[in-house]
Parts: structure tokens; sequence; C-alpha cells
């Protein structure tokens, strides 16, 4: 639910957001929730329900064991926060997908994690691959701009933008100015719209346009989605940040939606006039970069919101962040050994 305007203005107040965060230290993978301690029972028992057997624990933030500051003489980092390559109308391809193509049993489901898995378990000693979803509620605003998606997918033309009180009066006057000559009336545009015909679309349309509004219907949610790669300067390994950014690449299905890094906040720069050199480094790149990751680094330790924020609705949060199921079998990937059960009912005590 949205804030009241009272609450925004007078008391400054904010929707609640939680950072959902899959990160590896040095190969040992662990899977972390940020919330206010207010949601707390709320988190533990939507993650109970859908994983009984999970463990779930209090811990110190891992981000505390790297220097505050970074980049540093020891260690760098590559960051970015990531954007869609579409409108937020376009769904990206979830977990059902997933169970279409390689089917029901869980031994034999693909995982969409699966890859990620792999990558961030390879990890060595010194190395640190982060990744963080920050989500809050929205309203049904953008469900605006998502029905004008689907009018272009079906052929409907847009409808003109209603006029403002300004225009109206204005407009009103000058029909009743006496300005001379013979008014012909406009004959009546036969309205299309009208005449839409499902019929009419390709499969690939048809497709689109019920994945479309699949996404339209489920509860949604203001995301975003950002990763650092952080690591000891002689143990940095630049493929390490090709296989997250190619893991994304599997969301993706036929025009619909995937990631791309946002460019505004790569930590990546080429400086003022790169043109002049043959490096296409130009004035003051080195600086620039250090900005840019210094301020990357402390936007995933505040878990700060994230600058262009996506929608995601239900379905697709839970395609990028969940416990994968037992088919992964990534190494050292952490699966608890015991269960723990309940004492038996009627148990003595002293």
């Amino acid at each position: 639910k949205s804030m009241g305007w009272k609450k925004l203005f007078f008391e400054g107040k904010v929707p609640d957001w939680f950072s959902f965060e899959i990160v590896s230290t040095g190969g040992d993978m662990h899977f972390y929730i940020r919330t206010l301690e207010d949601n707390r029972n709320l988190v533990e028992t939507q993650i109970f329900s859908q994983y009984p057997d999970a463990e779930i624990k209090i811990v110190d933030d891992y981000v505390t064991e790297l220097p505050a500051n970074l980049p540093s003489d020891e260690y760098d980092l590559f960051g970015t926060e990531l954007i869609f390559t579409k409108e937020n109308a376009y769904p990206i391809k979830t977990h059902p997908f997933f169970e279409e193509e390689s089917g029901k049993d869980e031994f034999k489901r693909t995982d969409p994690l699966a890859p990620l898995a792999e990558a961030m378990t390879a990890l060595g000693p010194g190395e640190h691959l982060w990744l963080q979803l920050v989500a809050r509620p929205t309203g049904d605003e953008w469900t605006k701009t998502a029905k004008a998606v689907v009018d272009t997918i079906v052929g409907k033309k847009p409808k003109p933008p209603e006029p403002d009180v300004f225009s109206k009066t204005v407009g009103g006057l000058f029909q009743q100015l006496p300005l001379g000559g013979s008014a012909t009336p406009k004959k009546e545009e036969k309205k299309n719209n009208d005449e839409f015909n499902t019929q009419k679309l390709t499969p690939g349309q048809k497709f689109l346009l019920d994945q479309v509004e699949a996404k339209i219907a489920k509860l949604a949610f203001k995301a975003g989605y950002r990763f650092l790669y952080i690591a000891r300067k002689d143990a940095f390994i630049k493929g390490r940040v090709s296989a997250v950014i190619g893991m994304f690449k599997q969301v993706y299905s036929y025009n619909m939606n995937t990631f791309k890094p946002n460019g505004d906040t790569v930590t990546k720069a080429d400086g003022w006039f790169k043109w002049l050199f043959p490096s296409d480094r130009g004035f003051f790149a080195d600086q620039q970069e250090y900005m840019r990751k210094y301020r990357v680094f402390r936007k995933y330790k505040q878990r700060g919101f994230v600058k262009k924020p996506v929608i995601l609705n239900t379905e697709e949060l839970a395609t990028l962040f969940h416990l994968p199921g037992i088919n992964v079998k990534a190494p050292f990937f952490p699966r608890v050994q015991a269960k723990k059960g309940q004492p038996p009912a009627g148990l003595p005590t002293l």
C-alpha cells in the first residue's frame, strides 16, 4: 500500500522495502533477507510456509568483513545496477517456463538460479560476489502505461490525452467566436478499436499479449537489482562479471524482457574527450571510476533504493530470489544435513 501524502510530507515516511541478497564469499554461498524488525515475523512465516525444513537465523552484516570504503589499495571492485531492456509491462521469463521445458520432476527441473550457483560457488579465496534485489510495494499507477503497451500490441490507436481545465476553457471561448465562413462538420472516423479481433494476431503477438496481461494481473512491486564483484587485486577475474550478466540472459524469451546494466551506474568511466587518446580513456577517467565504485559500494551497504526501479510482479520476484531445489548440485552449495523437529507431545519437564 502506498503512503499517503500527509505521512510523506509531514513525517518524511516512505514505504518500507526489503533487500533480498545472494552472496558468495570465496565460494561459500548464502541467502540473506534484510528487513525491519517489525517485518521479521512476516518474513519468517512466509519462508517456512514454502520451505518447512529451512533454517533461519539472525547474523551479522557480512559487508562489515571488508574495509569500510572501497576500492582500496588491496581491493578492487566492479558494480552496477540493472534495468529492463524494454518497458515494465513486458515480463521476464519466469519459473513456469523452466518447468515446462524440463518437466515437473524435481530432479530434472531446470532452476533459473542454477548457473548463478555454479558461478558463485566457483569463487576462490579473496573473491566476493554480492547480488542485491530491493523491492517495495507499489500502487496500480503503472498499469496505465502497461495497458498502453497492450493497445500497441493489438494495434489500437492511442487515445489522445484529456485536455486540462485551461485548454477546455480557452477552447470553449474560441468556439463561441463568430469567425465567419461555413463550418463543415468532420466525418466521424471509424473506430478501429471496436473492430479489433484477436484472430488477426500472429502466434507471436498472441503469446506476447497473454504474457503482458498475465503480468498486469498479478501483484506488483517496485524493485531494483544491483550486484558487486569484489576481490583482492591479485585475485580479480573480470570473467566473473560476464558470468553474472550471462545468467540474466536466460530469463529472456521471445520478444519479452531481460536485464542490462544501467550505464549511469556501471563502474567504468571513459573520462573527458576520450576521442583524443588512443586508449579511449580521457581526462579524469581514473577519478570518475573511483567515484562510481565508491558510490555503488556505499549504496549497497546502505541497502539504498536504485536510481531507475523496474516493476516486478510476485512471479518474477520468486524467479529471481528463491532457495534452489535439490536438483542444483553446485559444489559447496550449503545444505541442511539434519532436520530439526518439534519435541514429542507430553514430554515431561522438570
